[in-house]
């Protein structure tokens, strides 16, 4: 079923099936569910931005670039990608809408509750579009939701991590541990990993775009991690990564039309990267993604 967005009454019609009130069991999230907001930009190529830049400008697009081939991406994908956790459904005292509650980390503010608004995706250049998706992972209980959800709530306040990027280049380039991760800072793919890890879930290492001369795609996996998952003490994996683990799967979509400028939110049929099929089949087939 799809649902076209244009009035403040739909966009409290359909949080509310969002949220999943007044009955959580019929409502399209859960609390532990995963929560990507994506933002697009559909009209960029490494190709299109390096024409008629300088030679230094051409030469960092062009290493920004490669490296995000060793982080799985397309050289002309730049879309950008926040993971939250979801917590529940509420209203705002004085308001009549139930709106959508995530748990995540933020740059300005570290670990926080914040609510998911409907200007989240409006946009104001026809370059820019943003869409939420919202995955839940196959087979999991109550008892793990809870789980995840409590383990988010413990790290409420610590401070965002600036460094878990930065640090996990040397095992994206080397296949080496990323051993400099201050544990008791999170960004926003680090602390849903590690909410999952508490609850029993571990994620896959994505070592088919790494460098051939990494180690860790020689052996399968990077220095310091078991073979068949990813050490949370040790982060390197990017939001994406998640998005990509097919133990997820798509139960909502919503994004705003760049046409109408109406909001949809689409419950069936869904599939990931649907945006756009290209990316879907080298993305979800595991083939070699660098073009640059």
């Amino acid at each position: 079923m799809d649902q076209t967005l244009s009035r403040e009454k739909q966009i409290n019609k359909i949080y509310s099936q969002i949220a999943g009130v007044p009955d959580p069991e019929t409502g399209i999230t859960q609390p532990g569910d995963l929560v990507f907001l994506i933002t697009q930009y559909p009209y960029k190529t490494l190709k299109g931005e390096t024409k008629g830049k300088g030679w230094r400008e051409a030469i960092r697009l062009r290493l920004r670039a490669r490296w995000r081939a060793y982080l799985g991406f397309d050289s002309d994908d730049w879309d950008d990608w926040h993971v939250a956790i979801y917590f529940e459904g509420r209203k705002r005292k004085g308001h009549t809408r139930i709106n959508p509650y995530i748990i995540h980390a933020t740059q300005e503010k570290g670990v926080q509750i914040n609510q998911i608004s409907p200007g989240d995706f409006t946009n104001e250049s026809p370059e820019v579009r943003t869409r939420m998706e919202i995955c839940q992972f196959e087979g999991i209980t109550g008892k793990q939701r809870k789980e995840i959800v409590d383990f988010s709530l413990s790290k409420l306040g610590l401070e965002f991590d600036f460094s878990v990027g930065k640090h996990a280049r040397t095992t994206y380039a080397f296949g080496l541990p990323n051993l400099l991760h201050n544990q008791n800072r999170y960004a926003c793919q680090q602390l849903a990993i590690d909410a999952y890890a508490a609850a029993g879930v571990y994620f896959p290492h994505p070592y088919q775009s790494f460098p051939i001369f990494n180690i860790g795609r020689l052996l399968g996996h990077p220095l310091g991690h078991p073979k068949d998952r990813v050490d949370p003490r040790y982060p390197y994996l990017y939001d994406h990564h998640i998005y990509r683990d097919p133990r997820f799967k798509v139960k909502a979509i919503l994004y705003e039309d760049p046409i109408s400028g109406e909001r949809i939110l689409k419950t069936e049929n869904l599939e990931k990267y649907s945006w756009n099929p290209e990316w879907k089949e080298k993305y979800l087939s595991g083939m070699n993604l660098d073009k640059s």
